[in-house]
């Protein structure tokens, strides 16, 4: 006898809304937790201070954003509704933040970036951050 079970995979507009849920409740690693797959990476515009421009894997990410989460304090943010196409979804933030560490420890600074994620699997692959320098 067979057993067939069906899994539901989220599709790329189901990942890209819970990401917008999740993200402007200010849950950023809470959503990385729950939609990141095992072997997704960050593609940065730019390398920052101790950490390479290209991240992988899950657990380098939750380790990045455990470590962002304790050193910078957000005063306030944003997330646009994401634009979806195909596999892949844009979409904008923006914080007003207090930076931790870094070059720019201490400072006050606004930062706005396009996001573009791809999802395969119901879950996110690779995300790219476009922005420019504080």
């Amino acid at each position: 006898m067979r057993v067939w079970v069906l899994i539901s995979l989220m599709d790329t507009q189901q990942v890209a809304n819970r990401l917008h849920e999740l993200c402007s409740a200010g849950q950023y690693h809470e959503a990385m937790e729950e939609l990141y797959a095992d072997d997704a990476k960050h593609i940065e515009a730019m390398a920052m201070p101790g950490q390479d421009q290209i991240l992988e894997g899950k657990p380098a990410l939750l380790k990045m954003s455990e470590h962002w989460g304790k050193t910078n304090t957000v005063h306030e943010q944003s997330v646009g509704t994401p634009l979806v196409n195909g596999d892949q979804f844009l979409c904008q933030m923006s914080m007003d933040l207090t930076m931790g560490d870094g070059p720019m420890a201490g400072q006050r600074a606004q930062m706005s970036e396009w996001c573009l994620y791809t999802v395969a699997d119901g879950k996110i692959k690779e995300a790219r951050f476009f922005y420019a320098p504080c």
